[in-house]
């Protein structure tokens, strides 16, 4: 990669103080790391302390596998210096900052476009999307797993090199200040946000909060920088009135890029029209309609065809536990384990209930967390929401969906609802439920991990 040991003296906004073999700051790098598990030779390691993991612990392992330089804090380098002149140590006040201001240097060195993505629901859907409708333009780099926060995007940006042609960069929040933060990292000129929805209201209190934190995306780049606008989402649209420099999508007549809905299939796979082109989708659930037409207005500002974006977009795969459609033991399973929140969770239902089966609809939740002082009240939301959608079981786990559970039956829902408090006694109960050409949907937030549901299951 195009950045040299070195290189890190010369960043102004983070002194790098450099202990070490001076001939080797003309060495370059081969990436960076936080992880000591799996360092690779010459990368250099950024020893950040976490909520249970200090990597300061860890510098003497990284050298034993080759590591070139680590980073370390000032206060720990003060108490406990790093003997052996074979070993490079650059110092900082802090190891995070440090990450952070080397990832924008090392940004700047490329001249391509950057479109920041953020939105309470939807982002890795139409951040996979996105890029696939941009691969006609060459080699795309993109954020990876969940490296969408203040760690994961720094990380992101040192995987740039110069064959890629563009970068769609996730960016995730639970405070305000989290995106403007991202956004003076990776200095994005193009901003997407899917839509404003019920998400980390623990931090954000309500949706006027939740959209004042994704504005700040487009706040960053308001001059200069171009903002795609879903015009379906009211709060967005409210909120990018004003807006100049903006392309607009949605399935309005008022929009730029305007998409026409044809429907959804007996297997949940929902259908588009754009400029007479017709899109279907391999992913379920009517929502993704709008994450399509996302795409295909990023695919068309950069001038890609609009039928090499249908081709993109007919074949893109997603990573696992998001809508993942499965088929085990003659049961389809809708394993969407990766987060949930009210409105995710509402619109894995609208999927469950649009496929078609001579089985049994099943649903198993998992709690919504970060929802602060409204957990109570969007949990019993969702039991008494059930009965708009088509299903027979819902089996519940964690302590706030017991009052899912309970709003389900006050309601007069007509399906069997049990809550449980560990989850062998729900797989226990699944066994006994589960019959073949049944639909199964699991639905939770990341620290439910409901995914392990179906490891003991199936």
């Amino acid at each position: 990669m195009d950045f040299r040991l070195g290189d890190f003296l010369l960043i102004k906004n983070c002194p790098f103080i450099f202990y070490g073999e001076p001939n080797s700051l003309d060495q370059e790098i081969s990436g960076v790391s936080i992880d000591s598990r799996t360092i690779r030779n010459n990368e250099v390691f950024f020893a950040i302390r976490g909520a249970t993991h200090d990597g300061h612990n860890f510098i003497q392992d990284v050298f034993g596998k080759n590591a070139l330089a680590a980073v370390v804090e000032m206060k720990w380098w003060k108490r406990r210096p790093v003997e052996g002149d074979k070993q490079n140590i650059f110092v900082v006040e802090n190891p995070l900052t440090a990450l952070q201001e080397a990832a924008h240097f090392y940004r700047k060195k490329f001249d391509l476009p950057i479109i920041g993505l953020t939105g309470t629901n939807g982002k890795t859907t139409t951040k996979e999307m996105m890029a696939g409708a941009l691969l006609a333009l060459g080699a795309i780099c993109k954020t990876e797993g969940n490296l969408n926060n203040h760690i994961g995007v720094p990380l992101t940006l040192f995987t740039l090199n110069n064959k890629h042609q563009a970068l769609v960069l996730e960016m995730a929040t639970n405070h305000f200040g989290e995106i403007s933060r991202l956004c003076e990292i990776s200095a994005p000129q193009y901003g997407l946000i899917t839509n404003i929805g019920h998400g980390h209201l623990e931090f954000f209190s309500d949706l006027e909060g939740v959209t004042r934190a994704k504005m700040e995306l487009f706040d960053h780049i308001h001059l200069g920088g171009t903002a795609f606008v879903n015009l379906d989402d009211p709060w967005i649209k409210k909120s990018t009135s004003q807006m100049r420099d903006k392309i607009t999508y949605g399935f309005r007549d008022e929009a730029s890029i305007f998409g026409e809905y044809l429907g959804i299939d007996d297997f949940g796979f929902p259908s588009l029209k754009v400029q007479n082109v017709v899109i279907k989708l391999n992913l379920p659930g009517q929502h993704n309609i709008s994450n399509a037409l996302a795409a295909v207005a990023v695919g068309l500002e950069f001038g890609v065809s609009l039928e090499k974006i249908k081709s993109s977009l007919e074949n893109v795969k997603l990573p696992s536990k998001r809508m993942e459609c499965l088929r085990r033991s003659n049961i389809t399973v809708l394993n969407d384990s990766y987060n949930a929140n009210p409105d995710s969770t509402k619109a894995a239902l609208e999927v469950l209930s649009r496929m078609k089966t001579s089985g049994k609809k099943i649903f198993v939740f998992g709690d919504m967390l970060e929802l602060g002082e409204s957990a109570l009240k969007e949990h019993e939301n969702i039991g008494i929401s059930l009965n708009s959608y088509q299903v027979d079981v819902f089996l519940a786990y964690g302590p706030n969906s017991e009052a899912a559970v309970e709003a389900a039956q006050k309601s007069r829902v007509k399906i069997f609802a049990q809550h449980f408090i560990n989850k062998n006694d729900l797989v226990l109960t699944l066994k006994d439920l589960l019959k073949e050409e049944d639909i199964l949907l699991v639905k939770g937030s990341r620290g439910m991990r409901m995914e392990q549901v179906l490891d003991r299951l199936f």
